[in-house]
């Protein structure tokens, strides 16, 4: 039986892997999407397109005998709460899609993934949650690994006012709603 332990352990790799290539497909169509029939579409589009697994996630997860949770008791503010995280999320994906248009994407993605950053502040601010050392040091050395990562290659130069434009704009956004929407 250790066995098929074993090889079970190692079956998060071909599903991130899948998943990796179906984010990325998906984002291919949504920015063909943007352009032809505009943000708000388009996100709505990606809300749409993922629907049916989460009806199907759900139903397994209430069908499967063994495995099936109490039925939660939905309270007003309990489904507000939801609605709240619901709508930033669907902010931060027209934020991203918006981004996509724009002719400086690089910046834009870039301060998207501030989101891990910004959880923390929003955390720390909104339900007094702060991080501890380690895990803000690694939440920043992931962070300034991004931004390594987005600069121009040698010989072209990022201007300033790349930073501090519509796109850079966009990506903050992006990032900010994700995190609302997570915390």
């Amino acid at each position: 039986m250790p066995q098929a332990t074993d090889a079970l352990s190692w079956l998060w790799v071909p599903v991130v892997l899948f998943a990796t290539l179906a984010q990325t497909a998906r984002n291919t169509a949504q920015r063909t999407l943007t352009q032809e029939l505009g943000t708000l579409p388009a996100t709505l589009v990606r809300f749409l397109y993922g629907l049916p697994f989460a009806g199907l996630w759900l139903a397994l997860l209430y069908g499967w005998p063994a495995q099936a949770p109490a039925l939660p008791q939905f309270s007003a503010a309990y489904l507000g709460w939801i609605a709240l995280g619901a709508f930033f999320q669907i902010a931060g994906t027209a934020f991203l899609l918006l981004a996509m248009a724009e002719r400086n994407f690089a910046v834009a993605v870039t301060l998207s993934k501030t989101e891990v950053l910004q959880v923390a502040l929003f955390a720390s601010v909104l339900l007094h949650e702060l991080p501890r050392p380690l895990a803000l040091l690694a939440m920043v050395v992931a962070t300034l690994g991004v931004l390594l990562l987005s600069l121009p290659p040698r010989g072209q130069l990022l201007s300033l006012s790349a930073w501090a434009s519509r796109p850079a704009l966009y990506g903050l956004g992006c990032g900010a709603s994700f995190a609302i929407a997570s915390v």
